[in-house]
């Protein structure tokens, strides 16, 4: 009697343990097949950029009808523009939280940047009044592009 006790516990347990494998390994391939299936992240140049950031940038008024973007960077995993640094012929704009902050590149002072190991690639823009602007780009996900194009445009700016 206590063998097929013991059997039974055995396989109740055995029972829930597949459960949750099971479940863990849908939720594996879940999260996989969502990650796939957003656009690609990193810095984009302006030719580059997704169709839903163009649309977010001008629906929310983010950049000016006449400014061209230069270069984009998307830093949401869900990939949706809600948190962003953003590099115009004009500006360089940091969008988070509905919250825009930017510098004119013809007041920027001074450019720093520097690359750090667990963050990425940081750059602060420093303009004439004192304000600085501080971007940070993940690893991996090109912030030399992103800072070229943003040291390009500032020396055009002056």
């Amino acid at each position: 009697m206590e063998k097929a006790n013991s059997n039974n516990t055995l396989k109740i347990v055995l029972g829930i343990f597949g459960i949750f494998a099971a479940i863990a390994v849908i939720a594996v391939i879940g999260i996989v097949v969502w990650i796939a299936m957003l656009p690609d992240g990193g810095v984009k140049l302006g030719h580059e950029m997704e169709p839903y950031a163009s649309k977010y940038l001008t629906d929310n008024k983010i950049i000016e009808p006449d400014e061209k973007v230069l270069a984009f960077y998307d830093a949401t995993m869900a990939m949706n523009s809600t948190e962003a640094a953003i590099l115009t012929d004009r500006r360089l704009i940091y969008h988070i939280g509905g919250t825009t902050t930017s510098v004119l590149l013809q007041e920027v002072e001074d450019i720093r940047h520097r690359k750090e190991a667990l963050i990425g690639d940081v750059l602060e823009a420093e303009d004439s009044s004192g304000t600085i602007l501080k971007i940070e780009i993940a690893p991996l996900n090109q912030g030399e592009t992103f800072k070229n194009a943003a040291m390009t445009a500032w020396k055009k700016a002056l």
